[in-house]
């Protein structure tokens, strides 16, 4: 069975409606991947109750069946996280890339705001983006403030 924990280590409740969805991807035994469980309803609701239905967003793949592969470069990371959830259902999803230009951002920009003005929430679950360099290993750190060398986070105003 599979389980999901905090970055400080702390064993979270899994969501009910996850359950058979993470069970059914069949990750190899000791695959570590980071993501973000979230409530489409609003941002940080479930609370750690396994009853409130959530969605999961993974974005880095951190070991696979047990072999660490953290510094390994982020494309060939990204590879193998599609390659773990090819068979990933409606909850289970991989965060979208794309290229840094500017044209891209003024499109994730303008996303951002319709998604803000239809549910009428602040983040409209979209804080900013994260620009990593191509080739860049991981840097994990248990402190989410915690710079990154290769990696640049534009957060986007509310």
């Amino acid at each position: 069975m599979s389980t999901l924990w905090t970055r400080e280590k702390n064993r979270i409740a899994m969501p009910t409606n996850l359950v058979e969805q993470i069970d059914s991807l069949n990750l190899p035994d000791g695959t570590l991947l980071d993501g973000e469980i979230w409530n489409p309803l609003k941002r940080g609701s479930w609370k750690h109750h396994s009853g409130i239905s959530c969605k999961l967003t993974f974005w880095d793949t951190i070991r696979i069946g047990g072999s660490s592969v953290q510094h390994q470069p982020i494309e060939y990371r990204f590879e193998k996280l599609s390659e773990l959830l090819n068979s990933a259902s409606k909850d289970v999803s991989i965060v979208p890339r794309f290229e840094a230009t500017a044209e891209q951002y003024m499109k994730v920009l303008a996303s951002v705001k319709a998604a803000r003005q239809a549910s009428e929430l602040r983040s409209g679950f979209i804080h900013g983006a994260v620009l990593k360099r191509k080739g860049s290993p991981r840097r994990d750190s248990n402190v989410r403030c915690v710079e990154h060398p290769d990696w640049l986070k534009i957060v986007i105003e509310p």
